[in-house]
């Protein structure tokens, strides 16, 4: 039952963010600005996490069917663990959800200096930074459905790619927005 409700999640994630990308596409909006960062943790970001993306998806996706691409050990056998990964995994999916339709058009993959709004209400007013906390809870909550070496070492990875492009986002957003994102980083957490 796990084993299949990963996989119903795995889709909705795919569908959620191909689905929001093709709608802003059509639109006319550059959703991804990726290959523009100059910086090592920009590098990070396009050179280890968008590449894995896919490895992480076809080893979630072939572990579910029982045949995992890079067979790996359990840490341990329990199945608590899984059905909290599980509910981990729907809760970061309902913040995914939530922060794009929050963000609306203003959504991007990568750091776009070339305009938009700062976007401070919906998911934004609980975290500035949902989409990026929807991606550790997720691939946190992956590693406890399959606790091997390969979801653990993903996990850690990402944690930390993923910290240091906040860190470039919020210098971006400070650059553009001034006192305004000055005033929203005071209100409201990085996190949660």
């Amino acid at each position: 039952m796990t084993d299949a409700l990963v996989i119903i999640m795995l889709c909705a994630f795919w569908l959620l963010f191909l689905g929001r990308a093709a709608m802003l596409t059509a639109r006319g909006v550059r959703v991804f600005v990726l290959a523009k960062g100059n910086t090592v943790s920009e590098k990070l970001l396009e050179i280890i996490l968008v590449p894995a993306l896919p490895l992480w998806t076809a080893q979630t996706a072939s572990a579910a069917l029982g045949r995992p691409l890079i067979p790996a050990p359990p840490f341990w056998n329990a199945a608590a663990p899984g059905w909290v990964g599980l509910a981990l995994c729907a809760a970061g999916l309902t913040l995914f959800a939530a922060a794009l339709v929050s963000f609306g058009s203003a959504w991007r993959v990568g750091i776009d200096e070339s305009g938009g709004r700062l976007v401070t209400s919906g998911a934004f007013a609980i975290s500035r930074n949902p989409i990026f906390l929807f991606m550790d809870v997720y691939f946190f909550g992956t590693f406890l459905v399959y606790p091997n070496l390969f979801f653990m070492l993903f996990f850690i990875s990402a944690v930390f790619v993923i910290h240091r492009q906040i860190l470039n986002e919020e210098k971006s957003l400070l650059a553009r927005f001034g006192p305004a994102y000055e005033e929203y980083r005071r209100k409201v957490r990085r996190y949660l």
